[in-house]
């Protein structure tokens, strides 16, 4: 493995791009059978996945899985569809995920604090996601409202998933991705979603998309394996990604994260498809030089545009959608790091043909603030040189009234039950 990572190596410190030698991505590919092979995938606590995997002739140690590369890839590019159809309420906001259309921009995920206007730096809260949902709507540079894009550090966290997905349905009538918080929580979102949509499932649609990541190095979790079984037997999209610190939960080089991140990924993509066929999955290898000094992730690093680029190629080669990261920085503030950081990669990843650019906006510090102002500035950003002028985006339709008021007698009860228990 370590001749042909150096190889991989070689090509990429060339400064070639992907087109330009497949041999490239040859590389990739067999170092990363090789992974599979003889290293294996660690699924933690899930035998139902294992069983899976045995039934197409891996070979199970524990919870060790070695697979078969090839073999992945014919069940990937078999069954996985090359784009689909990610619904919205209203039928206008449709969105297209892979083929040839352009790319989705969702905002940032999982920021605990929120930078405001005033330069106060404050806990996420259920008015600020509001405030922030809000932004996203009567963006048209956001085709996505995303998921979790602050924590509601004043709602329990049994009560959060339920928060969102209601400020997601009332607050904008646009596409926005699933919980993974549990199985049964993502099966609850998943069941609401489709009622709030109110169409009936065509072939080639979904109305979520789920994040799913795979844990550096070469393991799932349980909690991951088993929403994305109840995801995939729904018909519903999975983002399955494999996000590495490079010299850290990963090798240093960009070819060898190419490589660990690309069999971590195949794992995943095609177990989607042995719970469903035809289930839509979006690839995401993405991967962030590690700093030992701060002890933290590099974010808009040069590498990790490298990973993107090549992640978009073997992406290709497999005919999935692929992920691209948006507007990411380690600065702590909106200023010019930021913008030269995360203008930088998110320009990488629509150039790399990512389908669906997930931190578009607001992003700041390693993703652990969102910025009410950089949102807004990020958000128009990409509508300005990204996408066809439009103007800003109608107030949403209403949800349904009754289904509204189950989502609200649902939280109650969850709300009575935390306090009791408590």
């Amino acid at each position: 493995m370590q001749a042909v990572e150096l190889e991989v190596h070689r090509y990429l410190a060339a400064g070639r791009l992907p087109d330009e030698d497949a041999s490239i991505v040859d590389a990739i590919e067999t170092a990363a059978d090789r992974v599979l092979e003889e290293v294996g995938i660690r699924f933690q606590d899930d035998s139902e996945t294992i069983d899976a995997f045995v039934q197409i002739g891996a070979v199970a140690e524990g919870d060790v899985v070695r697979l078969d590369g090839a073999e992945l890839r014919r069940i990937i590019r078999e069954k996985v569809p090359g784009s689909f159809r990610l619904r919205a309420r209203n039928p206008l906001r449709d969105t297209i995920v892979g083929g040839a259309e352009g790319p989705i921009f969702a905002p940032i995920y999982g920021a605990p604090d929120v930078l405001l206007e005033n330069g106060n730096r404050v806990k996420g809260t259920r008015d600020i996601y509001h405030r922030l949902m809000t932004i996203a709507h009567s963006s048209p540079g956001l085709s996505n409202t995303g998921h979790m894009i602050c924590v509601m550090d004043d709602v329990p966290e049994a009560c959060r998933p339920l928060e969102m997905a209601l400020a997601h349905l009332t607050l904008s009538d646009k596409p926005f991705m699933g919980s993974i918080a549990s199985p049964a929580v993502a099966s609850e979102i998943i069941e609401l979603t489709h009622a709030s949509v109110g169409r009936p499932t065509k072939p080639g649609e979904c109305n979520l998309v789920h994040l799913i990541n795979c844990t550096p190095p070469l393991t799932y979790w349980e909690n991951p394996l088993k929403c994305l079984r109840a995801i995939a037997v729904k018909g519903e999209a999975s983002m399955v990604s494999s996000y590495m610190m490079m010299g850290a939960t990963a090798p240093t080089t960009v070819a060898g994260a190419l490589i660990q991140g690309y069999a971590e990924v195949l794992a995943g993509i095609a177990l989607t498809q042995l719970w469903r066929a035809g289930a839509p999955v979006v690839m995401g290898i993405l991967g962030l030089p590690f700093d030992m000094r701060s002890m933290l992730p590099s974010f808009g690093d040069p590498a990790s545009q490298l990973v993107q680029i090549y992640a978009a190629k073997l992406g290709r080669r497999l005919g999935v959608p692929v992920r691209g990261d948006g507007a990411i920085t380690s600065s702590k503030v909106d200023d010019a790091q930021a913008g030269y950081e995360g203008g930088r990669a998110l320009s990488s990843s629509v150039a790399s043909g990512a389908s669906f650019v997930l931190h578009s906006a607001g992003w700041l510090e390693q993703g652990r603030c969102v910025s009410v102002d950089k949102f807004r500035r990020d958000a128009s950003a990409i509508a300005g040189s990204f996408l066809a002028p439009s103007a800003a985006c109608e107030p949403p339709l209403a949800l349904d009234p009754a289904i509204e008021a189950d989502i609200r007698r649902r939280l109650s009860a969850i709300s009575k039950h935390t306090v009791r228990s408590d």
